[in-house]
């Protein structure tokens, strides 16, 4: 087990936006699709988690620490 922190992988949406965020969620086997939320434990309990790392694998979404949302 490592010590490396979770975060999610969020999309950068321009101004004029409706949600606050935007995320990746995983969804059945092999698909993803994108949730939209204003507050912070909806993007914890539903968007996609990975390790800092793991995310160099999608550099077209930003990495945020679980602890940093809010």
């Amino acid at each position: 087990m490592t010590n490396e922190k979770l975060g999610v992988l969020l999309v950068d949406v321009p101004e004029p936006r409706l949600w606050r965020y935007s995320f990746l969620v995983r969804g059945t086997a092999l698909s993803f699709s994108l949730g939209q939320a204003d507050d912070y434990l909806t993007v914890e309990r539903y968007a996609c988690k990975c390790t800092q790392e793991g995310a160099k694998k999608y550099p077209q979404f930003r990495w945020v620490a679980l602890e940093d949302l809010g």
